[in-house]
């Protein structure tokens, strides 16, 4: 690789590095809407508005004075420039973080759901996105629950005593009638499968819970929540900006509903599914909940739409920008608003298998007793019908009734892949908790404690780096000079890649990046150990930096190779928590300390040698830099 290649090759990471921090180092604007609706559902008077703005407009100013200044405006909302123009607050600070826009959505009038930051150019054009901290770094709430599998024997054990067990078993074994014969059989399998407390089960029971908890966070408003399964029975929920256990809580304890509802596609729910959806791309421009649902609220009032029919939304799982799946509304579809079933008609028994004849990933369920007759009826009744599952009001899926199910089992086939299949089982048993979860750890950090530590962590950086700075320049002279500005890109690029990356920086994470400032000037070190070596030999700077570089990649790169399996299993599954935070810092740090020692270092030092041809190389005290006075003319 030629000269100008490799300085072209550093100014384009350079500068692209420096635009995908920007979001990070950049003034950045907030803006604030209150409700749209009061407490009985009417619409807020703009006088009432105006309040709520000024109340959070006061907040601001004393609690974030000098840190974030506000201002109340009127424009067009975010991405809708042919909406009405609305009033707003707008806040403008520099380093904005997730908790900070929680704890706006929390106050009093304010709208949680448009609390918003406006992009900026190298968001929309770049896909550079703002650093994403733990709540050791920007404070809120961290639970980790435990299901609680003994308590849940318990339930059972009342809602299914012994006795119950069998007297069904007597009942089955005197029974003659095969239907009869058929639907005790059923019920009896519904109470030994109740009783299931395999490895495989309770793990899945936990999975299930933590989709179900999943939902009822997302739904409540706060953004960003970790939410992940901690070894096999433990669920681990970190709630940036929500400092108050009880809050957090309180948002774990909602409920979330599962209903089950009729379509007829052949009947009046069919004619106006076809009529609503001509309106769909109008309703995908309302740019708030409350003009959502007051446009559907219209569009049934226009249709003349019977009392017991009504519009839903269908949702798909589609990618976002930045390539993870969300639920986005799909489509119209017209239900009978009475549900037929709902989601405590489902036993624990709802999981994802394979169709052995036609080889289709299906969702196979079974019912409780009172379910199955219930379903018995309904599928009897509506064949040809679509029996629509609705989670928190939004259709996930809607599988035609082909023939009456009996027997309290059933299927769901759709040509789902096996991840699709497995989705749609933990959809449909989110109705209930499917095992009682025990808080077992609680932690809460204060935004105050969680700013302590970000500064604490920047000054750590900023100490190693002037004290690395300081002995490399002593030490090694000019070139300690290329080496601390080496670093100094070092630093930017791992900055520039945890933009990139969804990835939540810890405190343990910064303390990967000052490991890395200390093991990044090693590759240089070895780098002008083995220029001097070269120089005492009485060669050329031409020919010192060329064999010095030679000599050195080699050892460079086996020496990080090592440190960078290690990076690898922290960073994998095998490491949790903070730990995993610290081999990926550790893993990044590595990568760019290779392409600044080897490609920049070069650089910088062969453009010396070969472009400016100097006669001699500031590189240390002694023979070194004598010998390389001597030599400086010999090529």
């Amino acid at each position: 690789m030629s000269a100008q290649v490799r300085f072209f090759l550093i100014v384009i990471v350079v500068g692209l590095s420096a635009a995908l921090i920007w979001p990070n180092i950049g003034e950045r604007t907030i803006r604030l809407y209150a409700t749209e609706t009061q407490a009985d559902g009417s619409p807020l008077p703009a006088a009432k508005g105006d309040e709520i703005l000024k109340r959070a407009e006061k907040y601001i100013a004393d609690n974030y004075k000098g840190k974030y200044r506000s201002e109340r405006k009127t424009g067009k909302p975010i991405g809708n420039p042919k909406a009405a123009d609305e009033n707003y607050l707008s806040i403008t600070g520099k380093f904005v973080q997730t908790a900070f826009l929680n704890e706006l959505g929390r106050l009093e009038g304010i709208d949680a759901s448009r609390v918003a930051l406006e992009p900026m150019w190298v968001e929309e054009n770049l896909k550079a996105k703002p650093f994403k901290l733990g709540l050791d770094l920007q404070g809120g709430m961290n639970l980790v629950l435990e299901g609680d599998f003994k308590k849940l024997e318990e339930q059972l054990k009342r809602q299914y005593p012994p006795e119950l067990v069998a007297q069904t078993q007597k009942q089955l074994e005197a029974e003659k009638d095969a239907d009869k014969k058929k639907a005790l059989q059923n019920k009896l399998d519904e109470m030994k499968n109740a009783f299931d407390f395999s490895p495989q089960r309770r793990k899945q029971d936990v999975e299930g819970a933590k989709e179900i908890l999943s939902s009822r966070i997302n739904a409540s408003g706060v953004s960003e929540p970790l939410i992940r399964l901690q070894g096999n029975e433990q669920i681990e929920i970190s709630l940036p900006g929500v400092a108050n256990p009880d809050q957090a809580k309180k948002l774990i304890a909602s409920t979330a509903r599962v209903a089950y509802h009729l379509h007829d596609p052949a009947g009046d729910a069919g004619r106006l599914t076809q009529e609503a959806n001509r309106e769909f791309a109008e309703f995908l421009k309302q740019d708030t909940e409350f003009k959502k649902q007051e446009f559907l609220r219209k569009l049934e009032a226009k249709l003349k739409f019977p009392k017991n029919l009504g519009i839903y939304l269908y949702y798909d799982k589609k990618a976002n920008t930045r390539g993870i799946g969300e639920w986005q509304p799909r489509e119209f579809m017209v239900l009978e608003n009475q549900p037929v079933l709902t989601g405590d008609a489902m036993s624990r028994t709802v999981y994802a298998t394979v169709d052995p004849e036609k080889g289709q990933n299906i969702v196979s369920f079974e019912l409780t007793a009172a379910g199955t007759d219930t379903f018995a009826k309904v599928t009897s009744e509506n064949k040809g019908k679509l029996l629509a599952i609705l989670i928190d009001n939004r259709i996930r899926s809607a599988p035609q009734i082909n023939e009456p199910i009996l027997g309290g089992r059933g299927q769901i086939s759709g040509n789902f892949t096996g991840q699709e299949a497995n989705d749609l089982a933990l959809i449909i048993k989110e109705g209930a908790l499917p095992v009682p979860m025990t808080i077992v750890e609680e932690r809460s950090v204060g935004p105050t404690l969680g700013q302590e530590a970000i500064d604490a962590g920047v000054k750590a950086i900023l100490i190693g780096f002037v004290l690395v700075f300081a002995y490399m320049l002593l030490y090694y002279h000019g070139s300690g000079f290329v080496a601390s500005v080496s670093l100094l890109i070092n630093l930017l690029l791992m900055s520039a890649i945890f933009a990139l990356m969804d990835f939540t920086i810890t405190l343990p994470g910064l303390a990967g990046v000052v490991l890395t400032m200390g093991m990044a000037v090693d590759s240089n070190v070895i780098i002008y150990e083995r220029i001097r070596e070269e120089l005492a030999r009485g060669k050329s700077v031409k020919l010192a930096v060329a064999a010095g570089f030679e000599r050195a990649t080699l050892t460079i790169i086996d020496s990080n190779l090592t440190t960078l399996i290690a990076a690898v299993i922290l960073a994998s599954k095998l490491g949790v928590g903070p730990i995993k935070g610290f081999g990926v810092t550790l893993f990044v740090g590595i990568v760019t300390t290779l392409f600044t020692a080897l490609i920049v270092t070069r650089a910088v030092m062969e453009w010396l040698a070969y472009s400016i041809e100097i006669k001699s190389l500031s590189i240390g005290f002694g023979k070194h830099r004598k010998a390389a006075k001597l030599a400086g003319g010999k090529v």
